[in-house]
């Protein structure tokens, strides 16, 4: 089975073994001192200070404030901590077309209403924005502006800077999901230049960096002392996962230590961008009418459009006949759907199974479209 629908690779860039290896120096090291709260301290604030200093890629910091960070399992979790702790049931919400899949499950939980704004890959419009923080009032904006999921696309700096100024503008909080901006050669600071109001940053390590760790933050800024409270704490965890969790943190700070994280992820984007690269010319080749693959500028994920009158949800079950999986288009829009498109995440496959994931794709449209392609 080739399964593009996203999720966690079986090895990363470190290797299983190596990981443990540098756990277990770790945990050695560790067990001296104790596992306690100023170790659990200190290594939240060695990260911090590692993302904030942009030699991972863009980041969130405005001038007069740093702000404050809480380390979570993972991004969706820091997603999930930020929205419960933000969006009150009936809040609206406004969103960029397509968005991710993940919040908008998240924003109906709460009871929230996402709506949303026009725009391109370059980000929202900025004029539907004015009216739709007029129309719609809402408790927040959630957008991704390093590299949105599904299609993989980066706010221009002049859309970036039209957002940031009229949330502020209009006392709105900006909730942005940066989990990719890892994946993101340009250094930025995206706060840079802007008055901002309050926003809650969600961050994370890319998939296939270390073999079987994940990490999320939440950054939180500009949240004044006449604003609603906005204090997210994660859920109480056994006191064996604290320890795991935070021996595997201490990991990461040392393997960055011992070997750059610029040169790391640099080499992480590398294998992304050749994958992204050869499943857009193994589609191309395949020369399926109508079957268009939207390269994304960073990020994991390819978003392709289907040939007139096919739909992604019937496709993916012929196509899981053929041992191949992806995901749907339909779930990452928050109004009315576009159905015929797909969102694949190729940069986890090798040469050779990206070459047979196309062909496996190609015959399953060829089954539905009852001609030869």
């Amino acid at each position: 089975m080739i399964n593009w629908m996203g999720g966690w690779p079986a090895e990363g860039l470190l290797a299983e073994a190596e990981w443990q290896e540098k756990r277990q120096r770790t945990a050695e090291a560790a067990a001296e001192s104790g596992a306690d709260r100023l170790r659990r301290i200190d290594t939240a604030q060695r990260l911090a200070a590692l993302v904030q200093s942009g030699q991972l890629g863009p980041y969130w910091q405005p001038s007069d404030d740093a702000g404050q960070w809480l380390l979570t399992d993972d991004a969706d979790e820091a997603l999930r901590l930020a929205a419960k702790a933000l969006l009150r049931p009936g809040d609206a919400v406004l969103v960029e077309r397509p968005t991710s899949r993940t919040a908008l499950q998240l924003f109906a939980r709460s009871g929230a209403v996402a709506v949303e704004v026009p725009g391109t890959r370059d980000g929202m419009d900025p004029e539907a924005l004015t009216g739709a923080l007029a129309a719609f009032r809402p408790r927040a904006v959630y957008v991704s502006l390093t590299c949105s999921d599904p299609a993989g696309g980066k706010w221009s700096d002049e859309r970036r800077t039209a957002l940031l100024r009229q949330c502020a503008a209009a006392g709105v909080a900006l909730l942005l999901d940066e989990r990719q901006s890892l994946t993101c050669e340009r250094t930025l600071n995206l706060a840079a230049g802007c008055d901002t109001g309050p926003a809650a940053v969600i961050g994370g390590l890319p998939s296939g960096l270390v073999s079987g760790m994940r990490l999320g933050w939440l950054q939180w800024t500009g949240w004044r002392r006449a604003d609603e409270a906005f204090a997210p704490s994660p859920p109480v965890r056994r006191p064996d996962r604290e320890l795991e969790a935070l021996e595997n943190r201490e990991a990461l700070l040392r393997y960055w230590e011992e070997s750059s994280p610029a040169t790391v992820l640099e080499t992480l984007r590398f294998i992304y961008r050749t994958r992204h690269a050869l499943l857009s010319e193994r589609i191309a080749a395949a020369e399926v009418p109508g079957l268009i693959c939207e390269c994304p500028q960073a990020g994991s994920h390819a978003w392709l459009k289907l040939p007139e009158g096919l739909e992604g949800e019937p496709l993916l079950k012929a196509a899981w006949l053929e041992g191949l999986l992806f995901q749907p288009g339909t779930g990452y829009y928050a109004g009315e759907a576009d159905r015929s498109r797909l969102r694949l995440t190729p940069v986890h496959s090798d040469e050779r199974e990206i070459k047979e994931g196309v062909r496996r794709l190609s015959r399953t449209i060829q089954a539905f479209v009852g001609r030869s392609v």
